[in-house]
């Protein structure tokens, strides 16, 4: 039996950064991963998604008026580009990276002997702590589950043609990238949500935007929507994009929740030198959230005390217009009983913005009155999905709005919308008209 001091069960973004860093630490690491290097992200969700995103934009007619445009595509070969100049070639890297650090990668299903043991292949290996970092896959619930014309995510990769229609079932993040990038192909997309808006939980000036934004690109959205099946949905696919279930291995004793693999701010569950990280615990569902999780699960695992902070959690959305979000809304702030001063500029009186015609949008700053601390940046336009980055650093490091305030932000860009925004919680934007 083969011994190690980690093992890593899982490569994607959160297994692989783990097993990495705990090779920089000196430990002697497998990383076993049942599928392809990447996990659902590389492979199936975010990379490709966003490759297949950007291509959409370059299939959409010019938004200048000084130019005509004729495109044409074969669906077959744009799933080709992605997985040869895309996927592939990202898969490889990390093979290269896992190898350059000395990891050894076995493909194949891990099964537990007992706490400290794993076989893989018929073969048994040892590991004196055990990252598990297996993901999570779509959910279909039951009343969906028997219509043939149902899909998830994943089955986009397997389309040999585009379907004429799509209705698409849940509007939160997965559910509004794929309508926004579906609508730029031709596809007839009509979404359902249960709730009163899309993207339930982000500031409400947003959704309406978005909302506003897509019904004018002819996609139809359906809220307070609570459906029972797939009889009402007259569409050639129906999408059911609701949430995930976390892939949980069969490990006898170790403790879960409704969500997941139970883990604490350390990432470790109830069972000594075991840690769970990324989407398997259920927390967030988010790339960087798994690729930190896995990195702090090794740094532990390596003799340092680090914890994961979730209270500064950004979110990207890649539709069009694309958003960005990070920290409390201002109705959060107030429901947590702070006295709140906001700021906002629209994207209508940004230089930029019409250089590239892309005049939808806005960024909108919230601050506590008292402290002046920024408390949430809430962005929706274009460059949003890169500029929250800006917030995420500036809530976390409990920036004021007169910090922000002294910035120089280059001309012309969008971040001068941020630089506006921030200007604007105390009234002192010079591109917005004077409040009367």
């Amino acid at each position: 039996m083969e011994k190690y001091d980690v093992i890593v069960i899982g490569g994607g973004p959160a297994g692989y950064p783990s097993a990495i860093r705990c090779s920089q630490n000196g430990k002697k690491v497998l990383l076993v991963e049942e599928l392809a290097l990447g996990g659902v992200c590389l492979n199936r969700g975010c990379i490709p998604t966003k490759a297949l995103y950007t291509i959409s934009e370059e299939v959409s007619p010019s938004r200048h008026k000084c130019l005509e445009k004729s495109v044409q595509y074969q669906w077959n070969k744009v799933l080709n580009e992605i997985l040869n100049d895309v996927i592939i070639r990202l898969r490889t890297g990390i093979g290269m990276l896992l190898k350059g650090y000395g990891v050894d990668v076995i493909k194949g299903k891990a099964k537990f002997v007992d706490i400290k043991t794993v076989e893989v292949n018929g073969k048994a290996y040892t590991g004196d702590n055990i990252v598990i970092a297996t993901g999570a896959s779509s959910f279909v619930p039951d009343c969906f589950k028997n219509d043939k014309r149902v899909i998830v995510s994943d089955h986009i990769w397997q389309f040999q043609q585009l379907p004429e229609s799509v209705g698409i079932i849940g509007g939160g993040f997965i559910g509004c990238e794929f309508a926004s990038i579906l609508n730029k192909f031709g596809v007839r997309v009509k979404i359902y949500e249960m709730m009163d808006t899309l993207l339930p939980g982000k500031d409400r000036e947003i959704t309406e935007l978005l909302k506003k934004q897509f019904e004018k690109r002819g996609i139809e959205v359906n809220l307070n929507q609570k459906l029972t099946g797939c009889e009402t949905i007259d569409t050639e696919k129906v999408f059911v994009s609701v949430g995930v279930m976390a892939n949980i291995p069969e490990f006898k004793g170790i403790e879960l929740d409704k969500k997941g693999i139970k883990t604490d701010e350390r990432l470790r569950t109830n069972i000594d030198g075991v840690y769970a990280a990324g989407d398997v615990n259920g927390k967030y569902q988010l790339a960087y959230v798994a690729t930190k999780e896995g990195e702090i699960a090794a740094e532990n695992i390596c003799g340092k005390d680090e914890i994961m902070d979730y209270t500064v959690i950004p979110e990207v959305i890649f539709t069009d217009p694309e958003i960005g979000v990070c920290g409390l809304t201002e109705d959060k702030a107030k429901e947590q009983g702070i006295e709140v001063v906001t700021g906002k500029f629209p994207y209508s009186a940004l230089g930029r913005s019409y250089c590239d015609k892309k005049t939808d949008g806005f960024v909108k700053v919230v601050a506590d009155k008292n402290t002046e601390k920024v408390l949430g940046i809430h962005i929706i336009g274009k460059g949003a999905t890169e500029l929250i980055s800006f917030g995420t650093l500036a809530i976390s490091a409990g920036l004021k709005t007169k910090d922000m305030e002294k910035i120089l932000y280059c001309h012309p860009t969008y971040a001068e919308a941020v630089m506006e925004a921030v200007m604007d919680v105390t009234k002192k934007s010079v591109h917005l008209p004077p409040k009367r």
